[in-house]
């Protein structure tokens, strides 16, 4: 028999890497290999521990982007009213109230921080569409779009869907300043 030195080489070789890759692919234990901790396996078999990251829902990420450094955040609530453009007027509310940072004394970074809670899909696409830092705020067979008066159901509902809202934001460990947008 006549081997060459190549062929003797190459047979450890391939014995090596069809191991390696039982151990690492094919093994029904491959997720407890301390050397392959690091592998995160999808198969149900799998005993390997992984560390999940808490998953941020919508306002956590809203309330993350429009923060200041210390958590605090300045709030708004709005609807179609304030982003719809009345006959004879010049500017929308929205645009006014926007306009009341710009021109204000050291006003205009805060706009950075103002977190705009949209009561309905018209004023939270406005919003979007101003880049704004917005978040919808849905309650369920409730339309907030509209003028609720005074004391009736549906503005007792909106009062209290905007308290636990704010305790929504006090549970997160944030700070906020409510601020409305009216201009008399």
């Amino acid at each position: 028999m006549d081997y060459s030195k190549n062929s003797l080489l190459a047979a450890p070789a391939i014995i090596f890497l069809v191991l390696a890759f039982y151990i690492c692919v094919l093994s029904p234990n491959s997720g407890s290999i301390p050397f392959l901790s690091y592998h995160e396996s999808n198969c149900p078999h799998s005993n390997s521990s992984t560390v999940k990251l808490p998953v941020k829902d919508e306002l956590e990420l809203a309330l993350d982007e429009a923060s200041m450094p210390n958590k605090t955040v300045i709030i708004t609530v709005f609807n179609k009213a304030y982003v719809e453009q009345i006959e004879d007027a010049k500017a929308t509310m929205l645009h006014l109230f926007l306009e009341s940072f710009w021109v204000g004394d050291n006003a205009s970074s805060l706009l950075d921080h103002v977190l705009f809670f949209a009561l309905d899909q018209t004023a939270y696409e406005r919003c979007k569409f101003e880049r704004l830092h917005c978040y919808r705020l849905v309650t369920e067979g409730v339309d907030f779009g509209g003028e609720k008066l005074y004391m009736s159901e549906d503005y007792i509902k909106l009062t209290w869907r905007k308290t636990q809202l704010f305790l929504d934001v006090l549970k997160r460990g944030y700070n906020f300043i409510f601020t409305v947008p009216f201009v008399d």
